[in-house]
Parts: structure tokens; sequence; C-alpha cells
């Protein structure tokens, strides 16, 4: 029987003084936009099956627009914390409305998504 070796990292003790928090920041900021990708797909596929006539345009608009303004705005975060750390500059005073709007357009759209899904089961 061979032994499991169990590692733990302390992230706080790699990151850099002071920067654990953009870290993870930069990790949700990074899941959001992966998460608005995979959503506006499945908006997408919905919206090219054979039932796609009764669903009503505009909810399909309105839903992927979100969804699409969620990544754009999860993109743009990401982007910051990078420029940041590249030109040894301080975080930008406005990412945590941008994440925290991110994260709402997603909520919205991904509530759309399931609502407009939902009624096409039936």
């Amino acid at each position: 029987m061979t032994d499991e070796l169990e590692t733990r990292i302390d992230v706080r003790e790699r990151a850099p003084d002071g920067h654990y928090g953009e870290a993870l920041l930069y990790d949700f900021a990074k899941t959001l936009t992966s998460l608005s990708l995979i959503v506006l797909g499945g908006v997408l596929s919905l919206g090219g099956t054979q039932r796609a006539a009764e669903i009503p345009q505009m909810a399909l608009v309105l839903t992927s627009g979100s969804i699409a303004m969620a990544g754009l705005l999860a993109l743009s975060s990401v982007f910051a914390i990078v420029e940041a750390r590249a030109k040894n500059r301080e975080l930008p005073t406005y990412l945590l409305a941008l994440i925290k709007t991110a994260n709402f357009l997603l909520g919205v759209g991904l509530g759309g998504f399931m609502v407009i899904w939902l009624d096409s089961l039936k």
C-alpha cells in the first residue's frame, strides 16, 4: 500500500504582501468569465432548437445581452488586475463595482435563461 502524501499550500504565504485579496478577485473574475461563456452557449443553443419559434425573441435578446455584458465586465476586471500588476500600480477603485455588476448581470441572465429553458420543456 502506498501512503498518500497530503500537501497543503497556504496561498497567503505564496502571495506577495498585500496581494492575497487581488489573487482572489482575479480568480473570481476568471470564473465569472468562464461561466458567462458557458451560459451564453446554452442560451444560443436553445435559440437554435426546433422550439425556438415559441420562445419570445426579446427574452432571448435580453438574456443573452445580459450574459454577454457580464462576460465583458468580468474580462475587463481580469484585464484591469493584470494591467495593474504589470505596471506595478494599485488596483483601480472601480474594480469591485465591475465584478459586482458582472455577477449581478450573470445572475439576471442565468435566471432568465432558466425561466426560458423550463418553459420550453413544457
